[in-house]
């Protein structure tokens, strides 16, 4: 597989010129995890950087008692362990696969180097990291003061897009593998509730709820009823 082709379908480094993007693929490689793979956990020293070429990896924490708490599911495209930039320490939870994923994994030290000796490339990681902090902080903000409908449909959109979007007429099947409980722990609501409105989702024909599956049947239909929500 070619890293640089991959590297340049990857929206989070869209604004990176081709000459960077040749750089960074330079130091980089592709890994193949099997599903329920544990890649990092945070009591390990953190090295690398990862972007997801396809599958999907689950960032989770585990509490004192030892149960698994999901924070995150991250999906082709997206780029995880990237906050090691420029600290020392260990990865800050766990990361394993969902099902069978390769990665982009991308030294650490190596790209500090580079950014340290590459303004371009430095110049962009700066805006990456703004635009991906502008972001967060607006989905926080959907996720504290939104209704629970709003909730979960956003939650089902950003699990459903990708690195090219989401086309209107597409149908997804998504987060298969990933318990409902844990669903509702990314959001902050029971369990209960996730399932009720998955029901009144599926009666309205926007979603397909199957026994382990999920599946988008109208985007557009989704974020209308997200926006009025």
């Amino acid at each position: 597989m070619d890293i640089l082709k991959i590297l340049k379908s990857t929206e989070y480094l869209e604004t990176f010129s081709e000459d960077s993007l040749e750089k960074i693929s330079r130091i980089s490689k592709i890994e193949f995890y099997k599903k329920n793979s544990v890649i990092f956990t945070e009591i390990e020293n953190g090295e690398f950087i990862y972007i997801v070429k396809s599958g999907k990896v689950k960032i989770l924490k585990i509490s004192p008692s030892g149960k698994d708490f999901i924070i995150k599911i991250m999906k082709e495209g997206d780029v995880f362990a990237e906050s090691l930039l420029f600290e020392n320490g260990n990865y800050p939870a766990t990361a394993e696969t969902i099902e069978d994923t390769f990665l982009i994994s991308i030294k650490k030290r190596e790209l500090e180097k580079l950014i340290r000796l590459d303004n371009d490339v430095a110049v962009n990681f700066v805006k990456v990291m703004s635009r991906r902090l502008t972001f967060l902080s607006k989905k926080m903000e959907n996720l504290t003061v939104g209704n629970s409908v709003s909730k979960v449909i956003l939650l089902i959109l950003n699990l459903s897009s990708n690195s090219k979007g989401i086309k209107a007429d597409e149908k997804f099947t998504l987060i298969q593998n990933v318990r409902r409980q844990d669903l509702a722990n990314m959001i902050n609501i029971s369990r209960e509730n996730f399932e009720r409105i998955l029901s009144y989702l599926a009666k309205l024909n926007l979603i397909g709820v199957e026994r382990n599956r999920i599946i988008v049947r109208d985007v557009e239909g989704l974020k209308r009823l997200m926006y009025r929500s």
